[in-house]
């Protein structure tokens, strides 16, 4: 049978990959912390480690393990830190997944505002772009993401806001007094876009195609600050999204229309249903709801 301690020391392990630094964290000599694990692959009969000659390098079965051993332990502290407390006297940790410029915006004040309410909550936040995102909550790695559903079937969840796709236009274009512009407008400008990944790369693409334009790309890159600022300098057209509210003054900001094609998508707080999710997920979609609610109403 597994022991709670045995899984917690193998978690340590795989988080330095290094016997001799997870032993001290979890206050065991090295020997013994090796035959801790040596004793775990025998119960399980997998190796959950490759020796490289000093590097720990983690298996698949070891990686499968780690995802459910993370989870179980999760488990048993939530039944541990709520049993015979109030709602605002819980703990634990949320790990919530979410863009760059989701953060900035909604994430980072929504995580400030639980706190005033649940202080005793840890969060761990994980960055990435839509897709990375996705494969982060279906594996369990994170608790919850802010991220467009697209294809999966495996997700639930709730609607936040609608991203839209915007052109920052360069200084002199003339479409930048315009309400909106078509793709055909800025067919033949140099473009700058974000990595593919983003939802905004895929909205772009699906657009672009639809119209049969091939853009010429001057710049791929994460920052829609970078890719904003490359436009007001004149170097051709960014593609950004209407969610990277964290740019406090995109001059020239075009919303792209099409009679063909959809140019918004929406964005929500996503989970998997068939993952574990602490209790205090439900007070801090609450929190998410109403900081999102807020810049709708603010815009």
């Amino acid at each position: 049978m597994l022991e709670l301690r045995e899984l917690r020391n193998f978690l340590v392990v795989v988080e330095r990959l290094n016997i001799s630094s997870a032993a001290i964290a979890v206050n065991l000599s090295q020997p013994a912390l090796s035959r801790q694990i040596q004793a775990l692959e025998r119960k399980l009969g997998v190796d959950l480690f490759d020796r490289v000659g000093k590097r720990l390098v983690l298996t698949t079965q070891g990686a499968d393990l780690a995802a459910q051993a993370a989870e179980l332990i999760e488990r048993a502290q939530d039944m541990m830190q709520h049993t015979g407390r109030t709602e605002h006297e819980h703990s634990g940790t949320l790990r919530i997944g979410a863009s760059p410029q989701t953060i900035t915006w909604l994430l980072s004040p929504a995580m400030a505002l639980f706190r005033t309410s649940y202080p005793k909550v840890s969060m761990i936040v994980s960055e990435g772009h839509n897709d990375a995102l996705i494969e982060m909550v279906e594996h369990g790695a994170v608790h919850m993401v802010i991220a467009n559903l697209g294809i999966s079937n495996i997700l639930v969840g709730h609607p936040l806001f609608s991203a839209r796709l915007l052109a920052v236009l360069p200084p002199d274009h003339p479409g930048r007094k315009k309400k909106s512009i078509t793709m055909d407008a800025i067919a033949n400008e140099p473009m700058m876009v974000m990595k593919r990944g983003f939802l905004t790369r895929h909205l772009f693409e699906q657009v672009a195609l639809a119209h049969g334009v091939r853009p010429r790309i001057l710049l791929e890159s994460d920052s829609t600050q970078t890719l904003a600022a490359l436009a007001q300098d004149g170097h051709g057209v960014a593609i950004v999204s209407s969610s990277a509210r964290d740019l406090t003054a995109i001059r020239n900001a075009v919303p792209i229309v099409s009679d063909t094609c959809q140019t918004s998508a929406e964005v929500s707080a996503l989970w998997n249903p068939n993952r574990y999710r602490p209790m205090n997920i439900t007070n801090f979609l609450a929190v998410l709801k109403e900081v999102a609610a807020g810049h709708q109403g603010a815009g």
